[in-house]
């Protein structure tokens, strides 16, 4: 079984696409790729071209292939997106918030972002946080050094806090800061992207990294491709590059994913 366990419902060319055709491409390509299960993250922000928190669930309404999961607009109306998410946590609707920082100008270690981590921690439910650099904007990168996130971890023993994109280019380092905090998870999106691969040292040395994550780390990491805008064959590629055996690969590409999001599969 594989589960990606980061997927966007976007649409990236040009050309006016409806989001329910792109959902349709991505059950295709998930069929075309042998993925089971993904879990879609909306956009923090209303967004015409990528599914956001108001249309993402009418889009996989009743997709057993599809979880979501909920995020927060940091300098929206804080209090009433936090009454929305908790709604969407008792009803299990969701199955992890996402914050932004980078996209965003803000710190995971900001205020706003306190009653995000309250309530993760209360539901028992993981924070994604995006980590790394964006295309053309290193800079970026300063909101989500994963130092934060070693902040939060301590200040909120519980909770499980995944870094997206293991901050590259910079991955090296990601494993260096974190690798002793238990309540530290990752996912691998965007890491087998080829501008990702080029920057962050090549392709030897994204694996290197991530099988010494592995071996460490052998319940932490999860899968993940960051579809559309990264290719999910070369994501599998990298986990099957890893040689880290049959009991290890298997915990990457779904049961990991399956405990940390608890995830409820279908027998069928």
């Amino acid at each position: 079984m594989i589960i990606d366990s980061h997927v966007h419902i976007s649409n990236l060319g040009e050309e006016e696409k409806n989001l329910l055709d792109v959902k349709a491409e991505l059950l295709e390509s998930m069929k075309k790729y042998g993925i089971d299960y993904s879990i879609v993250i909306p956009d923090n922000v209303p967004n015409p071209k990528c599914a956001d928190m108001e249309t993402l669930p009418e889009i996989v309404r009743d997709e057993v292939r599809l979880f979501q999961t909920g995020t927060i607009n940091t300098f929206g109306d804080i209090d009433g997106q936090i009454v929305q998410l908790e709604a969407l946590l008792i009803a299990k609707k969701i199955c992890a918030i996402k914050l932004f920082p980078g996209h965003d100008a803000f710190y995971p270690t900001d205020e706003s972002c306190q009653s995000v981590y309250e309530l993760c921690t209360k539901y028992d439910v993981p924070v994604i946080i995006h980590t790394g650099m964006n295309t053309g904007d290193v800079d970026c990168a300063k909101y989500n050094d994963p130092k934060y996130a070693v902040e939060i971890a301590k200040r909120y023993g519980s909770l499980k806090i995944v870094l997206a994109h293991f901050f590259w280019p910079k991955m090296e380092y990601c494993f260096e800061v974190t690798k002793d905090i238990p309540s530290i998870y990752y996912d691998t999106s965007a890491m087998a992207d080829s501008e990702v691969v080029e920057l962050s040292g090549g392709w030897d040395k994204v694996v290197e990294v991530l099988k010494k994550t592995v071996l460490q780390k052998p319940n932490n990491v999860v899968f993940g491709s960051d579809w559309p805008m990264c290719p999910v064959g070369e994501h599998i590629r990298l986990i099957k590059e890893l040689n880290v055996g049959a009991e290890l690969e298997e915990k990457i590409f779904s049961a990991n994913a399956i405990n940390l999001y608890k995830l409820r599969i279908n027998a069928d």
